[in-house]
């Protein structure tokens, strides 16, 4: 009996050890994470193809390589060593092949390898870099986008490049010219297709159009019929492109190079995908002209009958990428639905069943055998991996284990769920996070995170592009993280009852959940709070600081604060113009109302202002004026300035100083 007591004390002493040795993260540690995505079923079914990109400090950069592993599980194995990015693997039909994207030689091209070993071949020599590979079923052609002057088209921008050549100006002279942390100039999206017996390459999609829109773009924005005879994408043909979300779904005819439009629908239509039987095309649309955050609703096109059908209409929430079962009688799908990602099924006469409610669910594809679903699943505790879904028994497998040693070595609590009673009396959700090494016995400041959007969602999923949880916790703070009025995944009306009254419902929420969080949390300091946001969480914090002082400290970064500038220096008006009002001479009470600088005289609060110098969907002029009005009213203030940089800070470096600032500022004021 001594004996066996003494057994169990050096278990639990060892447990305990381990788990105190477990550190918690820092910015430096993010990048230590292997990134896995894109999981690809091979046609006999037999394995699956992934990416895994490993972050380089030093070098400031990214790597990636492509991995196998046995569908039914075993051991991964890598098949590319390039040290520059090989991505976007897609099988051959008879699966002894694997096609993919590789900048090793400079611009992007299609390489092939053979999945038992050898080194990879370059199937393209173009002079432009090609990304998105689809393959057809017959093995003859891959469909590929670039981003090219369309022919005939004169280069405006460098007119003057032999006698001026130093010269750097940039012209234009229509809207939309730059998108996101991207100048556009008079280059276009355009299709290409591979013939993969000799490596050359056609423009099937020649014009002054871009095919697939840059706006509203997703992973699967055009496709390849059964039998390689037609492709199916997707164009905005709209004349002022940064007012309109009419998207539109084309097909064409390979052969003889008709071009159908098959969508009449005035609001947005994109993402086909040719049902496996070859009948139809599934694809998303939205009901709302203008409106790029509306319902995304699947939608089917029957090739025969040109008859149009809308199957999801009973599910108010969101769809996102889809997959067709092999019958082509289902399509399952996930969406964004309150902090998680389930996957679904549905049927071509609209019935709807939730099958999975576990996780943050995304890039699902199916078995050949329609078996099993195939899909990265991650956790806010748990960077995404590659799991199996069993449709027999709804069983998930985890597949891979890519980041074991490092969840070993990091201590990364879970997230905790809550709700709460907001604006109107309605119900709305919360997360939060405990620090590391948690103590029940102590007191912790709390950091409010508000998400961007506003169309948005707190999950539980890792991110390592925005604001990572962990992160937010992990200096020793409750991170508290509300999905107010606006979010997405709560239905329609909550949705948009953040549209046209930023400051209103939203703030409220946000208020009442940090009330509800003190109130049920004995471990939360009350006098130690503190707000961070960005873009719309910027906007959510800035209008704080003109309307409460409860909060020892804010950051606010890539924030809107004047609503006016914000509107005329934006990229894409149609979110500005359906969000804040049609414009601010059409609306001039709205943006007046809820525009943060209005209120500057309020202002209380210590401010850490960070921008991107090449945010183009909120402009550095709104951190400017923000900072400014901080300085003169004698609050003290501090702005972080990043070239290079756009919306989200996505550099290595400059986003682990980007940590850094945030972190050093939150210590002057809590700790």
């Amino acid at each position: 009996m001594k004996k066996f007591s003494l057994i169990v004390m050096i278990i639990v002493i060892t447990f305990s050890i381990s788990f105190a040795q477990k550190k918690p993260l820092t910015a430096e540690d993010m990048y230590k994470i292997r990134e896995v995505y894109d999981p690809q079923v091979s046609p006999d079914g037999q394995w699956i193809a992934y990416t895994v990109a490993v972050a380089s400090i030093e070098k400031n950069s990214h790597n990636s390589d492509i991995w196998l592993i046995p569908v039914n599980g075993g051991t991964p194995r890598q098949i590319t060593a390039s040290p520059e990015s090989d991505h976007s693997p897609r099988w051959s039909p008879d699966s002894k092949q694997i096609a993919f994207i590789s900048d090793r030689n400079g611009e992007s091209n299609v390489y092939l390898i053979n999945i038992n070993g050898g080194e990879a071949k370059q199937v393209t020599f173009s002079d432009f870099s090609l990304g998105g590979p689809v393959w057809s079923k017959d093995g003859k052609y891959i469909l590929c986008t670039s981003r090219v002057l369309p022919e005939g088209k004169t280069d405006i921008e460098n007119w003057t490049e032999e006698e001026l050549p130093e010269c750097e100006a940039r012209t234009t002279d229509h809207l939309l010219f730059r998108q996101w942390d991207r100048w556009l100039g008079d280059k276009r999206n355009h299709l290409f297709l591979v013939d993969m017996s000799n490596g050359e390459v056609q423009d099937v999609t020649p014009g002054d159009y871009d095919n697939p829109p840059v706006t509203l773009s997703t992973n699967h924005d055009y496709d390849i019929s059964p039998d390689g005879k037609e492709i199916a994408f997707t164009r905005n043909i709209d004349k002022l492109m940064t007012m309109s979300t009419n998207h539109e779904i084309f097909i064409k005819n390979l052969e003889t190079n008709e071009e159908t439009k098959i969508t009449t629908n005035p609001a947005y239509d994109s993402q086909p995908y040719y049902s496996p039987d070859g009948k139809y095309i599934a694809y998303v649309s939205m009901q709302k002209p203008g409106y790029e955050s509306d319902r995304r609703c699947l939608t089917i096109y029957n090739r025969g009958t040109k008859e149009i059908k809308r199957i999801t209409e009973s599910l108010d929430r969101s769809s996102a990428a889809m997959v067709w079962a092999l019958d082509s009688k289902r399509i399952y799908f996930y969406g964004r639905v309150e902090g998680r990602s389930p996957i679904y099924e549905v049927d071509l006469a609209g019935n709807v069943k939730q099958i999975v409610n576990d996780g943050y669910n995304i890039n699902l594809t199916i078995t050949p055998d329609g078996k099993k679903l195939v899909f990265n699943r991650g956790y806010n505790h748990m960077p995404y991996e590659v799991f199996t879904l069993d449709l027999a028994n709804n069983e998930t497998k985890q597949l891979t284990n890519t980041n074991e040693e490092f969840l070993a070595e990091y201590d990364l609590p879970k997230l905790e769920e809550f709700w709460f009673e907001g604006a109107d009396g309605d119900k709305v959700q919360g997360f939060i996070l405990r620090p590391p090494g948690f103590d029940a016995s102590k007191k912790y400041p709390a950091v409010l995170t508000i998400h961007g959007g506003p169309q948005n969602m707190w999950a539980d999923r890792f991110m390592t592009d925005w604001w990572t949880f962990q992160l937010v916790s992990s200096p020793g703070y409750v991170g508290v993280f509300i999905n107010p009025r606006g979010s997405a995944g709560y239905g329609s009306k909550f949705r948009e009852q953040v549209s046209r009254e930023y400051g209103n419902r939203t703030f409220t929420d946000l208020m009442k959940g940090m009330d509800y969080v003190i109130a049920n949390y004995d471990f939360v300091d009350s006098d130690k709070l503190a707000a961070i946001g960005g873009s719309f969480g910027g906007y959510s914090v800035n209008w704080i600081n003109g309307h409460t002082d409860r909060f020892k400290c804010i950051v606010s970064h890539a924030s809107l604060f004047n609503l006016t500038s914000f509107w005329g220096a934006t990229e894409e008006l149609f979110y500005a113009s359906w969000d804040l009002g049609d414009s601010p001479w059409e609306d001039k009470e709205l943006f007046e109302k809820w525009s943060p600088h209005n209120y500057v005289q309020n202002f209380k609060t210590p401010t850490l202002v960070t921008h991107g110098l090449n945010d183009y969907r909120v402009p550095y002029g709104e951190s400017l004026q923000l900072f400014t009005a901080l300085q003169m009213r004698g609050i003290p203030s501090r702005l972080v300035s990043i070239p290079g940089e756009g919306h989200v800070i996505t550099g290595i470096q400059n986003n682990i100083r980007w940590w850094k600032e945030m972190h050093c500022w939150l210590a002057t004021y809590l700790n």
